[in-house]
């Protein structure tokens, strides 16, 4: 269920990021002002928001990075407690099952 508030909450935030940009850049463009200021600040307002967007994916590709380490971690301990498992109980010391 954590997983799904996360998503949630990524959903809601690239809409709200989305939203921003698209309020920016109509206020830029019906701002009364000149041409060539409206495209400096449409381009001051892209940089921005590419800046922002970059650093927001390098967050996400580093945290699941994190993820993808600790999944490889439980992975090699999962198989590790297998193995030391199968060989620290030798056939002959077994109980026997159920039937024989």
């Amino acid at each position: 269920m954590n997983d799904q508030n996360g998503s949630a909450a990524s959903g809601l935030l690239v809409g709200i990021i989305i939203g921003a940009a698209a309020g920016a850049a109509l206020a830029l463009l019906l701002a009364p002002a000149s041409g060539e200021e409206t495209r400096r600040r449409l381009g001051e307002t892209a940089k921005k928001l590419g800046g922002e967007g970059k650093r927001r994916f390098d967050d996400l590709r580093d945290a699941a990075q994190d993820r993808v380490s600790e999944v490889k971690d439980a992975v090699r301990a999962g198989r590790d407690a297998y193995r030391e498992a199968r060989t620290s109980t030798p056939t002959q010391q077994r109980e026997p099952s159920v039937g024989s």
